[in-house]
């Protein structure tokens, strides 16, 4: 699947459940008008989206881009240590704004290995919190639906034992949008529920030859943790090889 294509359906869930979501609450029978969707729409995103602005000192950003450094970021879930690079970036500049929205993809993977890139084994679902797919007996991942805790989402394994993982949604330095993976799962979990809780902190470092998606299972040097659970911006300065509140 393209990204373009991800970020379509993405769109196209969120729209579905904006429309549901609404219907309940006011006790409609039709969908919302698309000017009121719009509206909708719009405050709950911004309600929910969340930003870090990372800027980086002139002579650290001389350093770092001379010796073939990229700007990453990895996203927590639940309490398991950070083990994919979400995003890895070498086009960083002196201010450098990163954001995501609550957008996720549901997916297996035959496979956790460190240095290496995620390779989805299965279909790729979208998912939100409070949702809930099936493995079925032959593979093949489910269309979510209402199901689990509110804050997670349920991934249900009637397979075979492997690893689950999770794609979202972010808005890249360079204002690109990709569904990229967060997560996958270190251990393969057997059949039954598993439940996955996205958490709003991040990891930021700097580290040479490493790619977008790719896995890992150790501490990264020099890095620094953002929590936005309470807040939806944040600031960091890097400058003399150090990081900075903004």
């Amino acid at each position: 699947m393209s990204k373009s294509i991800a970020v379509s359906q993405q769109s196209q869930q969120l729209h579905n459940d904006v429309q549901e979501a609404v219907k309940s609450i006011m006790g409609a029978a039709t969908a919302l008008k698309s000017t009121d969707y719009g509206r909708v729409l719009r405050s709950a995103l911004a309600a929910s989206q969340k930003t870090v602005t990372i800027e980086i000192a002139p002579d650290d950003l001389t350093q770092l881009k001379k010796s073939g450094y990229k700007l990453c970021f990895a996203k927590k879930v639940g309490t398991a240590d950070y083990n994919v690079v979400w995003q890895s970036y070498s086009a960083y500049l002196s201010n450098n704004e990163f954001s995501w929205t609550p957008l996720y993809q549901l997916f297996a993977t035959n496979v956790f290995q460190e240095n290496v890139q995620v390779k989805v084994s299965t279909n790729v679902v979208n998912i939100g919190l409070g949702q809930t797919s099936t493995l079925d007996e032959h593979g093949l991942l489910s269309p979510a639906v209402t199901g689990g805790p509110e804050v997670s989402v349920t991934f249900v394994n009637n397979f075979a034992p492997i690893h689950p993982g999770i794609n979202q949604l972010s808005t890249g330095i360079d204002g690109n949008q990709v569904s990229t993976p967060i997560y996958v799962a270190v251990n393969r979990v057997v059949t039954g529920n598993t439940v996955l809780t996205p958490v709003e902190t991040i990891l930021v470092w700097f580290e040479q030859d490493v790619q977008t998606s790719t896995m890992f299972s150790t501490s990264r040097s020099k890095a620094i943790e953002i929590d936005l659970t309470f807040d939806n911006t944040a600031g960091r300065l890097y400058e003399g090889g150090q990081w900075k509140t903004v």
